[in-house]
């Protein structure tokens, strides 16, 4: 969670936090160091501070799901759970949030975001493809339509099938 999300956004666009049942700042000191956390842990209010949970595990506790205990939640851009595990995927999560990101940005693939995609929005990936423009970070988020962080022909490809459908 560290690298793979918290490390790979700007905390402008996401937000991450840890919630812990525990109000005993040692083992929260010391679970922190031990795993080379640097992203904020907060303490789940209405928690007996024992392996019980309190207010937010009561709210999210999701039953013969895996785990006893809620992992992993991503929440979107108007506080609606888009994600909730019990097990660690990652990659799973990355691509809820990249989807939340591009979706509050513009439409996928609307490079130049005048609200339509079309062979202007083809020409400016090709153009970021080739090095002859610098994307700004949107223009790269619209441009990478799959949202595997590089944009290249398959980006291209993608506009044009949305252009045609």
């Amino acid at each position: 969670m560290e690298t793979a999300i918290w490390q790979n956004f700007n905390q402008s666009e996401v937000l991450f936090a840890g919630i812990s049942n525990t109000n005993n700042q040692n083992m929260i000191n010391n679970f922190v160091e031990e795993n080379s956390l640097t992203y904020p842990i907060l303490f789940d209010p209405g928690s007996s501070g024992g392996v019980q949970g309190g207010d937010t595990y009561d709210l999210y506790y999701m039953p013969n799901d895996g785990s006893p205990y809620p992992r992993d939640f991503v929440i979107d851009q108007d506080g609606i759970i888009a994600y909730a595990n019990n097990e660690i995927d990652t990659a799973w999560m990355l691509s809820v949030i990249y989807e939340l990101l591009a979706s509050d940005s513009g439409l996928l693939g609307d490079v130049n975001q005048d609200g339509f995609v079309d062979i202007l929005d083809i020409i400016n990936v090709l153009n970021y493809i080739l090095g002859t423009l610098i994307p700004t970070e949107s223009q790269f988020n619209l441009s990478d339509v799959n949202q595997d962080n590089a944009l290249n022909i398959l980006d291209v490809v993608l506009i044009i099938n949305i252009i045609l459908n």
